[in-house]
């Protein structure tokens, strides 16, 4: 069995975009997030049960996926509050707030190895939400949860 090794903190394992090529592991101008805490991918599909008088057991069939990307990440400035110079990508340019705060779709893969030629990966399109930055006298960055609204399908991929 292969190991899934996230533990390398000069990976980018979480790359955000405006188009599919700036929202890729290694794309040019994409948001690389750094110091991603956890990722969690959920990809749940419904289930709706009922039941039929001709038998003792429930019938069940399945609703479309809910898909979700939630992660904790230590944000800088730039990341956050976007950098303006980025004129190729506005997520970067506005950050993660400025595309939650204006409901703007992403692109992003999330790399399950790291960010080297044939690792593993998650892609998709969606929506930023579940922002909540805080910051303490016993934590002094910024650390925030982030949800990936997953507008449709995800992709498995490689770098």
């Amino acid at each position: 069995m292969a190991v899934i090794n996230v533990t390398n903190g000069s990976s980018c394992i979480l790359a955000i975009g405006n188009t599919s090529v700036t929202g890729s592991i290694g794309g040019a101008n994409s948001l690389e997030v750094p110091f991603v805490q956890d990722v969690t991918v959920n990809a749940s599909t419904g289930v709706t049960r009922y039941k039929v008088l001709d038998s003792a057991s429930e019938k069940a069939f399945t609703t479309p996926s809910t898909n979700q990307i939630t992660l904790n990440v230590l944000v800088d400035e730039d990341v956050f509050f976007g950098d303006q110079a980025n004129t190729d990508n506005a997520v970067a340019a506005n950050g993660l707030f400025g595309v939650s705060n204006s409901k703007t779709k992403v692109f992003f893969e999330v790399g399950f190895e790291g960010s080297t030629a044939g690792d593993k990966t998650i892609s998709g399109e969606g929506f930023i939400s579940g922002l909540a930055p805080t910051v303490s006298m016993d934590q002094a960055v910024w650390i925030t949860p982030v949800t990936i609204e997953v507008d449709g399908d995800l992709t498995a991929g490689t770098v």
